[in-house]
């Protein structure tokens, strides 16, 4: 049964209602927190040469299968939530293997993203979301970005106009 993955924080109301909203529409739904992994989440990917991933992700109450997920929905969901007995290097070194392990799995699956995680990183970049602005066909102000008085100096002598 096409499923969508829902990984977002528990306590996110927007979430809830989109949670809400698709299971209204009749949609499955499979919700998680990445706060949830590894302590309440069990992950078992499985991929070879005949298909991609398969195997499940599994709570307590439910469990999905990652070959019948058609969507994701990605919304700021928690860290990683490690046994307060671990010293810091392990746990730096378990969120690390958790975002490698479950973030690579889930990112690599074949569906439809809503807020894709690396495109979220991406779009963290002002000067990126500036040239893809321009390359798009949208006008883009005249923008500096620096660290050097003397070419701000420049720039606001180039600039007819109000400055930001």
């Amino acid at each position: 049964m096409s499923t969508v993955l829902v990984i977002a924080a528990r306590d996110d109301w927007p979430t809830d209602r989109v949670v809400k909203a698709l299971t209204d529409g009749g949609a499955e739904v499979f919700r998680m927190d990445t706060a949830e992994f590894p302590q309440e989440v069990t992950l078992a990917g499985r991929i070879d040469a005949r298909r991609g991933w398969s195997g499940g992700l599994t709570t307590a109450h439910r469990a999905v299968d990652l070959a019948d997920v058609s969507a994701v929905y990605y919304r700021a969901p928690n860290p990683f939530s490690l046994p307060a007995t671990m010293s810091e290097p392990e746990n730096l070194f378990a969120a690390a293997q958790a975002r490698a392990g479950l973030g690579g799995i889930i990112t690599a699956l074949d569906c439809r993203w809503v807020s894709h995680p690396a495109a979220m990183s991406r779009a963290e970049y002002k000067p990126l979301q500036l040239a893809t602005a321009r390359t798009s066909g949208l006008t883009v102000p005249p923008t500096l970005i620096t660290n050097s008085p003397d070419a701000v100096r420049a720039f606001v002598g180039d600039i007819t106009g109000p400055i930001v």
